[in-house]
């Protein structure tokens, strides 16, 4: 079966999904919504890695619908099935985005909210953990603190560039201002074969009808440039998972399990699997849901 046909039947062709939009950031945004058999049962919103949607990550989110939760997926604006209508967004815009989301997931559903991301969203998800108390626990796959020079191990930049992390940040922060528009290809930051393991899910990536291969200046700066002292001095009030996978090639574990140590929060913990892939959720799907599921269960129910 084609990675579409897998993709279509664990989402728009089952009878509990649905897609709205709700007004988000001066625009409207969609949602991708899997419902459970139940409206009081707890909720994940779940952010979407660089340039893609929720729909993307399919198979998986399905799965944890079938445990029992009502899965709420974020389209940022002018991503996935959102209006294109803002070419120049930053992080900031993302931010309001998931906001926004808890807060239709509240009005619609209970106050019982986790927030779950991977890659670039699991970055959102750790991030927005201390910047809303309204979210019960955050399920970050993958962890970046923009402050540690060492982030630059995540790009594509070689590593003899990390004396010049902050220097490379006012630069992009100086094109941002001239340019915002400008749009950076994913290959500009960011390494493709340690993103993706598989030809199969790399083609679907760039051939994806509903999905990007670029960004604006705009928010590539924000992004490298966002405050996330929040991260460390103590706002996160709910439980932190953190997903990483040991052989990631992206997110080595050792950068990891640096950002973890000055993760500040009443409770915090690390869950790791054996594998050597950086999209888990969908490469390694069978690999990991049981275990995610748990850590869900363990803090949601």
């Amino acid at each position: 079966m084609r990675i579409e046909e897998v993709m279509n039947n664990n989402s728009v062709n089952l009878p509990n999904y649905e897609e709205i939009l709700i007004p988000s950031s001066g625009t409207q945004i969609a949602l991708s919504i899997w419902k459970s058999d139940s409206k009081s049962n707890p909720n994940i919103v779940f952010i979407a890695g660089t340039m893609t949607h929720p729909l993307f990550y399919s198979p998986f989110l399905n799965e944890i619908c079938k445990k029992g939760y009502n899965v709420i997926g974020v389209h940022h604006l002018s991503h996935g099935k959102s209006p294109r209508e803002i070419k120049a967004f930053t992080i900031d815009h993302m931010i309001a985005n998931v906001k926004d989301t808890i807060t239709y997931v509240i009005k619609n559903f209970n106050d019982n909210v986790g927030l779950m991301g991977s890659s670039q969203g699991g970055v959102l998800s750790i991030s927005l953990a201390g910047l809303d108390n309204r979210i019960k626990a955050v399920f970050p796959h993958n962890i970046l603190l923009t402050s540690l020079k060492e982030s630059i191990k995540v790009t594509r930049f070689p590593n003899w560039l990390t004396p010049l992390y902050n220097p490379i940040i006012g630069v992009m922060k100086l094109g941002a201002k001239i340019m915002p528009k400008k749009q950076l290809a994913m290959d500009f930051y960011l390494d493709a074969d340690k993103v993706f393991s598989t030809k199969e899910w790399k083609d679907y990536f760039y051939t994806d009808p509903i999905g990007m291969t670029k960004y604006p200046i705009s928010f590539l700066a924000s992004l490298f440039a966002c405050d996330m002292t929040h991260i460390t001095d103590g706002s996160i009030k709910c439980p932190v998972v953190v997903l990483v996978s040991k052989g990631d090639p992206l997110f080595v574990k050792e950068y990891s399990d640096l950002v973890y140590e000055k993760i500040k929060c009443k409770t915090k913990e690390k869950v790791e699997f054996d594998i050597d892939s950086h999209l888990i959720f969908n490469e390694c799907l069978d690999s990991v849901i049981d275990r995610v599921v748990e850590k869900l269960d363990k803090y949601m129910k």
